[in-house]
């Protein structure tokens, strides 16, 4: 790692060097490796209150996709249709305030669990102290996002009637309601705007990679202004 700016990863017996993304920390993750190129992963993050992703070096300076750019990818934007990292495995919904943004679950951010849109600031806060959060294959009828299976430890429960397991959607499932909470990241780039508010009710729509079309954009914005 070369701490002088901009941050970057380089490899003296072969005299490489890879881009890494700016405005944040770098650190390991988990020593998992990018199943494109066994380039072991790194976590980037602007902080508890921000944003975090994982991404691997050597994806990030040379795009394995057509639909990637060099210097803009980490693992929520990765399209491999297959690595549990990626876009397609972890991605929950379009983001409710960005065209082109979907909201993308992180990981590394349990107990106090969220997603982030992958393209702009907003952060969802939810579920907070759920032993576990997985994105499921099934989508939501009405808006095509994932659903999520959220499993509670039985004394932190905050499921109604003290249930430990749930599957539903973020917008539209009752019993999640009151654990979802619409937020703008705390980013170190002075342009990206501060601050956050309580969610009303947002709706959100499917992550973009299914054939039915998604539900009008600005029917899903009237409704999380409620």
């Amino acid at each position: 790692m070369l701490n002088a700016k901009p941050s970057r990863l380089h490899c003296a017996g072969c005299d490489e060097t890879y881009s890494l993304p700016q405005n944040g920390a770098i650190k390991l993750y988990k020593e998992l490796r990018c199943p494109l190129d066994e380039f072991e992963l790194v976590l980037w993050t602007s902080g508890h209150r921000g944003k975090s992703y994982p991404l691997c070096p050597y994806c990030f300076s040379n795009p394995n996709f057509r639909d990637m750019k060099k210097g803009c990818m980490g693992c929520n934007e990765c399209t491999h249709p297959s690595c549990q990292h990626s876009l397609n495995s972890l991605g929950i919904a379009q983001c409710v305030e960005c065209e082109a943004g979907v909201l993308v679950l992180d990981p590394t951010s349990g107990p106090k669990w969220k997603m982030a849109c992958n393209k702009c600031n907003i952060t969802v806060h939810f579920f907070e102290h759920a032993h576990r959060v997985q994105v499921a294959q099934e989508s939501c009828e009405a808006c095509e996002a994932s659903l999520v299976a959220v499993d509670f430890n039985k004394t932190r429960s905050t499921l109604p009637d003290g249930e430990t397991q749930h599957s539903g959607c973020v917008f539209w499932d009752p019993v999640f309601q009151d654990l979802v909470e619409l937020k703008h990241a705390t980013m170190r780039h002075p342009s990206m705007s501060r601050g956050g508010g309580a969610w009303r009710g947002g709706r959100g729509r499917g992550r973009g990679r299914r054939e039915k079309k998604p539900k009008d954009k600005m029917a899903a914005l009237a409704a999380y202004f409620v």
